[in-house]
């Protein structure tokens, strides 16, 4: 595929990703889950699944976050293990770590991340940074008020949707947008993050797939 480098990058990744990131949203686990169809067992193991992911995530945005063309993107206020250990905690107690059970798919997806941390390319680092931080950014206040309602889970136990660190949604949403579009990418470094950014949505909808198998009804 190839991109026009006329257009904005967050235009033509919004475009070219929105298949599959339909696909992910409308998976049968968040439909129920967000559905208020499963129990306090799903939200927590998707918690567990989350925090695999960000473990690795975090360590990969780490590696680049020297790089000239890394550095706009990366924001610690956005970093979300810390708060998914708190959460973690809350919904199984101190010893959560022996709790937690990697998926199949998650660890796919978390290989997947630990084989770019070693590549010292940035440029598909940033693609899973957007896909995952931005989508949070947007949905998280959302998720969170239906987890609390449909399952009584107590505030301190979804600290992981609380953005407050980074101020009002949408101007930051806008503002990574523009960071985004002002990246001095070549044509094919746009083509890989597009490609990257197709994959991490991939590895969203396997995970949640590995979740439907486990919490939805047959």
């Amino acid at each position: 595929m190839t991109v026009a480098t006329s257009q904005p990058l967050s235009a033509v990744l919004k475009e070219a990703t929105a298949t599959a990131h339909e696909d992910a949203e409308g998976s049968r686990f968040m439909e129920e889950l967000l559905g208020g169809k499963l129990n306090t067992e799903a939200v927590a193991e998707f918690t567990g699944q989350l925090w695999f992911i960000y473990e690795a995530l975090e360590r990969a945005v780490c590696a680049i976050e020297d790089q000239p063309l890394a550095g706009s993107i990366v924001d610690r206020r956005l970093e979300r293990q810390v708060s998914l250990e708190a959460d973690l905690a809350g919904m199984y107690g101190a010893n959560w770590r022996d709790a937690i059970r990697i998926l199949p798919a998650t660890m796919k997806y978390v290989s997947r991340l630990e084989e770019l941390t070693g590549t010292g390319d940035p440029v598909p680092v940033i693609a899973h940074h957007y896909v995952r931080y931005l989508g949070d950014v947007s949905g998280g206040q959302v998720i969170a008020a239906r987890l609390g309602t449909y399952y009584d889970i107590d505030p301190e136990s979804l600290n992981f949707y609380d953005f407050s660190a980074i101020g009002k949604i949408p101007p930051y949403r806008s503002s990574y947008r523009t960071t985004l579009d002002e990246l001095d990418l070549n044509e094919e470094q746009r083509e890989s993050l597009l490609e990257e950014a197709r994959m991490a949505f991939g590895f969203n909808s396997g995970v949640f797939a590995d979740l439907a198998k486990r919490h939805c009804a047959q």
